[in-house]
């Protein structure tokens, strides 16, 4: 037997050399340039010309947008307020249809698209019936046909904050099966969050947000398909008996085998988010790095920026995927057949999708919640939903992570075990 590393190494040879990995992980690229395609052309641009690449498109929004980048101060709110207000007077700024009038191209880029972040939060804090509010799957939009900027005065910019805090407040009394506990922490936080916010072009961080969960689901896929075959091959080969009845076999090569789904397990999902996280940045600028998770989602009560929640939703899907390559490992020790095992470990990843769980049942909510492709949903990893451990509130990202480390602590010499002492088919 040869070294640790050496033994490790021939294992990543094992690995690597399968065509279901190369097959595997060029899956995880193409899904990384569908979604970075699919974020340029299944969005609506505003400086639409026929004559203009869509990229040549976006850019012209980009920078409307952005010219208006800076402090979301009373002064740019006041500004978003009496624009509107220019716009809706002026009816040549519309055009009718049998269904209604709608705001032609020229006037919405004029008046509303570089306050289009501005706009959005006003609607929503000045929103007084809560079944105007509905949800995309991220943002929450206001479905009103008369909105609220519609009807506010240049005076109302001084109390924008306050009803933004008010409405935020409003909204978390009125979720269901929410504790107080849970409540009093979401209140804390509220308070911490930094005002005014930062205004600026944020497409970037919402594309990466919206497909963050669909990255981790392909990356989990083709994670599960190549560490597989980890152990269950050595049983299908019946090279676990050499393996075994060797003089390090029962330590060295299964910590070396270890190692290896561990290292690869975190070095794919690393590369991946990276070049996911860099490839839709650099496609849509990297505006909005300091801009408030608030402008994505209006009544989040976490202090973040964009960049900081892209940070952490990122190690989380981190650590979510490392354990769900150690129960493929823990699989792959209990199963004779890699196929077997890549398919239990589908069902764990599809299995959300056969039925759904109402947070009225707090405990079995929770759980369904822990399911690796519910962990890695933007909704979820800041969801207001909290955990509550023996009196201690935690956020879903602090519970998540410490979920996924005891799991896979735990994991590791439960596979080591079983392994080791399983019978030897003659």
């Amino acid at each position: 037997m040869g070294g640790f590393f050496d033994i490790v190494g021939f294992e990543y040879k094992k690995i690597l050399k399968r065509k279901s990995t190369i097959v595997s992980l060029s899956m995880i690229f193409i899904a990384i340039a569908f979604i970075d395609i699919r974020s340029i052309t299944s969005t609506s641009y505003r400086n639409s010309d026929a004559d203009v690449s869509i990229v040549s498109v976006m850019q012209k929004d980009r920078k409307v947008v952005h010219s208006k980048a800076g402090i979301m101060d009373e002064a740019l709110i006041k500004e978003a307020i009496e624009q509107n207000a220019r716009l809706i007077e002026n009816e040549e700024n519309y055009y009718k249809t049998e269904y209604g009038n709608y705001i032609k191209e020229d006037a919405y880029i004029r008046y509303i698209l570089p306050y289009k972040n501005v706009v959005y939060l006003i609607n929503g804090a000045f929103e007084n019936n809560i079944e105007n509010l509905s949800t995309d799957g991220v943002k929450i939009i206001n479905t009103s046909n008369v909105q609220p900027i519609d009807t506010l005065t240049e005076k109302d910019s001084k109390s924008f904050y306050t009803r933004m805090n008010q409405a935020t407040i409003n909204h978390i009394n009125r979720l269901p099966f929410l504790t107080q506990d849970e409540k009093q922490m979401h209140f804390d936080m509220l308070s911490q969050v930094k005002i005014p916010y930062y205004n600026d072009y944020n497409d970037g961080y919402l594309n990466i947000l919206m497909n963050m969960e669909v990255i981790a689901l392909i990356s989990m896929i083709a994670i599960s398909i190549c560490i597989s075959p980890i152990f269950a091959n050595e049983y299908y080969l019946k090279t676990d008996q050499i393996i075994l009845s060797s003089k390090y076999g029962k330590n060295k090569v299964i910590k070396a085998k270890l190692f290896a789904g561990i290292t690869f397990t975190v070095g794919v999902t690393a590369i991946t988010m990276c070049v996911f996280l860099l490839s839709i940045l650099l496609i849509h600028g990297f505006n909005g790095t300091n801009m408030a998770i608030q402008t994505i989602e209006i009544f989040s009560t976490y202090p973040l920026t964009l960049l900081q929640a892209c940070i952490i939703a990122t190690v989380v899907v981190l650590f979510i995927i490392l354990f769900y390559g150690m129960i493929t490992m823990l699989f792959s020790t209990l199963f004779h057949s890699p196929f077997l095992v890549t398919i239990v470990s589908f069902l764990i990843l599809f299995l959300p999708g056969l039925f759904k769980i109402s947070n009225k049942n707090r405990f079995l909510y929770q759980m369904y919640q822990l399911l690796p492709v519910r962990a890695t949903q933007f909704s979820n990893i800041f969801s207001v939903y909290l955990f509550e451990i023996f009196g201690v509130v935690l956020t879903p990202v602090s519970f998540y992570i410490i979920f996924a480390i005891i799991g896979t602590v735990l994991a590791i010499p439960v596979s080591k075990h079983i392994f080791k002492n399983h019978q030897i088919e003659s």
